[in-house]
This record gives C-alpha cells, sequence and structure tokens, in this order.
C-alpha cells in the first residue's frame, strides 16, 4: 500500500497525533527562526487571490514573491495592497510566452538571495497548502535531514450545476482516492473520463540550506543535479496542497485561453515538453475547435465515483477553509 493510503486510512486520529508531535518536537522551539517565503505566478484569479493571500500568511508564510504575468481583472491592485504592508514582493511579466519554470525559478533566487528564505514553496493561485498542525515550517523544521518535502495534491471540485456553478459556494467534493495511471494512458482515457479524477503530481517544499535549488515545470520536483543524490526527500504526512481547478465555466474558459495562447506561443518560439501541461494544451485545441463546454460538462460530471470511492463530500473542516474566499465573511470590499 503506498503511502499517502495508508495516511487516508488512519484519518483523523493520526493527524492528531501527529500535531501533537511536531508541537511537542524541539524543532518547534525554533521553528520561527525558519523564514518561509512563498512565490506566487499568476494572471487574471481576483476571485482566489486575496484568499490565498491571507491563508498562508495565516498558516507560516512570512513573506511573499508574486509574479503577475499581465492581469486585467483587479488581481494587481490587489497585490500591490499586500506590497504596501510589506509582505509581497511584486513582480510584472506581461510577455504572452509563458516561461513558468523561468519565471518561478526567478522568483525562488530573489526568495533566497535576496529576501532571505530558509524555506521555500512554489504555490499557484487556486490552491491551498494546509498544514495539519496549523504551520507549513513545522514539519520541515522538525527533520533535520530532510531537504525536500514531496506533498500531494487534492482536487477540490464544484457541484454539477449545468453551467451555473458558483466559486466557492457550490465547491462541493473532494477528489480522495484519485485513480494512479501512467500519464501516457491517462492521455487516452480523458475524452470519456473527468480528467480531475486522476491522480496529480505531487508539489515540494524545500530548505535553501545549500543555497536556492531550481524547481522543473510545475513545481513538482527540484530539478536533478550532479548533486541531486545528496538531497534527502521525504513524503510530507503533515502537509497536503487543496486545489480548485475550476471556479465556474467562464473562469475556465479564460484560464484555458491566456494559458494555451502562452503555452501555444512557448512551443512556437522556443519549443518545449509535449509531455509539459499537456492537459491545458488538449483543452486550448477543444477550445479552438468549439469543444471545450462540451469538455467542462465531462469534467464535472463525478457522481458515479462517489460509490467507487474516489470522489467524497467535502467534509465541514474542508468548508470551514472556503472562508477565505468569501468575500463577505472576511471582511472585504
Amino acid at each position: 500500500m503506498r503511502l499517502f493510503s495508508i495516511l487516508d486510512a488512519v484519518g483523523e486520529g493520526f493527524h492528531d497525533s501527529l500535531r501533537q508531535c511536531l508541537d511537542n518536537s524541539p524543532a518547534y522551539k525554533f521553528e520561527a527562526n525558519n523564514r518561509l517565503v512563498m512565490t506566487l505566478l499568476v494572471r487574471n484569479e481576483a476571485d482566489v487571490i486575496e484568499g490565498n493571500l491571507r491563508f498562508h500568511l495565516d498558516h507560516g508564510v512570512d513573506f511573499i514573491v508574486a509574479t503577475d504575468n499581465g492581469s486585467s481583472d483587479g488581481t494587481t491592485e490587489i497585490l500591490e495592497e499586500y506590497a504596501k504592508k510589506g509582505v509581497v514582493h511584486l513582480l510584472h511579466q506581461p510577455s504572452r510566452i509563458f516561461q513558468q519554470q523561468a519565471w518561478v525559478n526567478h522568483m525562488g533566487q530573489l526568495a533566497c538571495n535576496k529576501f532571505a528564505a530558509d524555506l521555500i514553496f512554489h504555490a499557484d493561485a487556486d490552491e491551498l497548502w494546509y498544514p495539519a498542525s496549523g504551520s507549513l515550517k513545522r514539519e520541515l523544521s522538525s527533520r533535520d535531514r530532510v531537504d525536500v518535502l514531496s506533498a500531494p495534491v487534492r482536487n477540490m471540485m464544484l457541484f454539477d450545476k449545468g453551467g451555473e456553478e458558483r466559486f466557492p459556494a457550490d465547491v462541493g467534493y473532494e477528489i480522495n482516492r484519485p485513480i494512479i495511471k501512467p500519464v501516457r494512458k491517462v492521455m487516452e482515457e480523458v475524452a470519456q473520463r473527468s480528467f480531475f479524477l486522476y491522480r496529480y503530481p505531487n508539489k515540494v517544499i524545500y530548505k535553501t540550506r545549500r543555497g536556492y535549488i531550481d524547481v522543473v515545470q510545475g513545481n513538482h520536483d527540484i530539478v536533478p543535479s550532479h548533486d541531486y543524490r545528496e538531497f534527502v526527500k521525504q513524503n510530507a504526512y503533515d502537509i497536503e496542497i487543496l486545489h480548485f481547478p475550476v471556479r465556474g465555466y467562464e473562469q475556465f474558459l479564460q484560464k484555458i485561453i491566456n494559458n494555451g495562447e502562452g503555452l501555444e506561443n512557448l512551443d512556437l518560439f522556443i519549443g518545449s515538453n509535449t509531455v509539459n501541461a499537456w492537459h491545458v494544451k488538449r483543452w486550448y485545441n477543444l477550445y479552438k475547435q468549439e469543444k471545450l463546454a462540451e469538455e467542462y460538462q465531462r469534467l464535472l460530471n463525478l457522481e458515479a465515483y462517489i460509490d467507487k470511492g474516489i470522489l467524497v463530500p467535502l467534509s465541514q473542516q474542508r468548508k470551514q477553509l472556503l472562508k477565505y474566499f468569501d468575500a463577505q465573511i472576511m471582511g472585504l470590499s
């Protein structure tokens, strides 16, 4: 049985024991001395960006380096407000050639060399890096000999309301036990079954005690190097990444247009691995064929998988986290 399957089977009792263990760990005492910096690469994420910033600053992040890729929906202005508060360093990158890996690693270099990061992770605006212990610093601080933690991604999905879905009110499911298959097999099956039912690759949070470490496209791992074997990497059991990939049809449509164009330009002018972001490229092709609305309905066609244990209704704990995205509850204008 895989590690994450074991942890899922143990359930809430395990997380309670973990929290107590980490609270009593010697690492908890010097956790505050470790500076955790998050990076964000965003474009037109006004519906989630403030919730993202608030959540991570509430859960151990000390500072954020953000790159705005030419937003036009108010995202830039929200980031500017947090920059004025001294918790965000904002970069502007309006290029329509989507060089995600280069931009992310540039932010990481700044986080390490200019903003004194001891710990770094690279997030997306539609993610909440959730620590069961309450602090994103705690687990990595407690493992003195570990350099990199690999955290699982959990897809949080909307109820299907025939195109009238609203975020965050209609977030109702979690992909609890995703289907695990090789990428090539997933590529063959997604025309018949929702892509979001499959397991996403993990993402990494890591230490900078040997200087900054580059990450691969998508932030799923550190870049292998000549001294790669010297880095100790383990699975995270305190941290999981809650991912909100679909927040309504219009949001999904605009995201695919924006990212699809950027990736197409990258292929044309620079070249890229065909497997990298293949699902976005597929969706962009469906958009050009005027078939994206049909694909969107397939993505939300999930109820049949509840009985199979792949999908579960959102827990009360998860629902509480959605308050970070609710402007009225958070007292935002």
